[in-house]
């Protein structure tokens, strides 16, 4: 099959977007040929067969000149394609829509986010296929839908050799990766910090992996900062800041129990690769109610329950076994782009 892929970033180390460099080298090796359409590319490594292309960083026209490129791009690929499929964003649907509307070739959006808007809705009217995480994560009504799973590489992410059970009295290494935004409630798990410098007889740090992308972001950081020094847990929690993709299965490794404390409804990865990695997690993520054992689920998100929760789990098992099986049956990278290529190579 000849495959063209439309997306935001071709990079292994892009701190946001890096897992979905494997999801293309894994597409790479079933393809016959596959061309890739990036608004941004970094460091990337692929045979001969695969042409990667940006459409991104035109100075001259700013968006417009962008868009244009993108224009020239697609038609110069599309028309060499057996099929196309856009990853997460419904504007590359719509962009592209005038072009292939109309021809007999497979078309199919990658969406996994809680939010509706107009512009999705349109963009699941124009291909054949919407492939998501699970049922939250597109809320559209639509017989298009196909849930694939999230696709996590579990042989990156996977526990390390010398993971030990902590000791009675050891320090518990809490953890919390993302971006730094109000939606992420992070001051929940500071505040629960607090309850537990006094009132837990176990020492605890924990790191706080991530970095704003807005205005209102890089101020709420500051409001976290502000709130870590104010509650005197400067010496318990430390802000580790953006960090590269590739980074993230070591920094998992080294630390004993995941914490997510959002309510958007999506499947966040970054809690399956936690799992993958044998860490035990909590999490008051709603798509994951039916995904994980109940004293993993939060239920209820409040400084004090979670902190109660943190206390109930701190000796569970390292390399937590029951939850990277969870991961392995229903979200492993090889399966899931198993069954999304099948899609992507029978017709409609």
């Amino acid at each position: 099959m000849r495959l063209l892929i439309i997306t935001q970033s071709v990079d292994r180390n892009d701190p946001n977007l890096g897992a979905f460099y494997y999801w293309f080298e894994a597409l790479a090796r079933k393809t016959e040929s596959l061309v890739i359409l990036a608004g941004r590319v970094g460091d990337a490594d692929f045979p001969p067969h695969v042409e990667v292309y940006s459409f991104g960083g035109a100075r001259r026209g700013g968006r417009l000149g962008r868009v244009w490129k993108f224009w020239r791009l697609f038609f110069r690929h599309f028309a060499r394609v057996d099929a196309v499929f856009f990853h997460q964003i419904p504007e590359f649907v719509i962009a592209a829509s005038p072009l292939f509307i109309g021809r007999r070739k497979i078309s199919a959006l990658w969406y996994a986010h809680g939010q509706v808007t107009p512009r999705l809705r349109f963009a699941e009217r124009c291909v054949d296929y919407v492939f998501t995480s699970s049922l939250d994560g597109f809320r559209v009504p639509s017989k298009k839908v196909i849930v694939l799973g999230q696709a996590i590489n579990t042989d990156l992410f996977q526990p390390s050799a010398d993971r030990h059970h902590p000791s009675a009295n050891g320090a518990v290494r809490l953890l919390t990766i993302g971006r730094i935004s109000p939606v992420k409630h992070y001051e929940t798990i500071i505040n629960a910090c607090a309850i537990l410098k006094n009132t837990w007889d176990r020492s605890f740090t924990l790191s706080i992996v991530g970095g704003p992308l807005r205005a209102g972001d890089r101020e709420y950081l500051e409001r976290l900062r502000a709130l870590v020094a104010g509650k005197g847990l400067s010496a318990h929690i430390r802000f580790g800041g953006e960090r590269p993709f590739s980074e993230i299965p070591d920094i998992l490794r080294a630390h004993d129990l995941f914490l997510s404390v959002s309510r958007t409804g999506s499947l966040d990865k970054v809690v399956l690769e936690a799992m993958a990695c044998g860490l035990t997690v909590l999490t008051s993520n709603d798509a994951y109610r039916t995904i994980l054992p109940p004293p993993y689920f939060l239920e209820k998100v409040g400084p004090e329950l979670l902190a109660e929760q943190i206390q109930g789990v701190a000796d569970e098992p390292h390399q937590h076994q029951k939850l990277r099986d969870i991961v392995v049956r229903g979200h492993a990278l090889a399966q899931t782009i198993e069954r999304l290529y099948a899609y992507l190579s029978t017709p409609v």
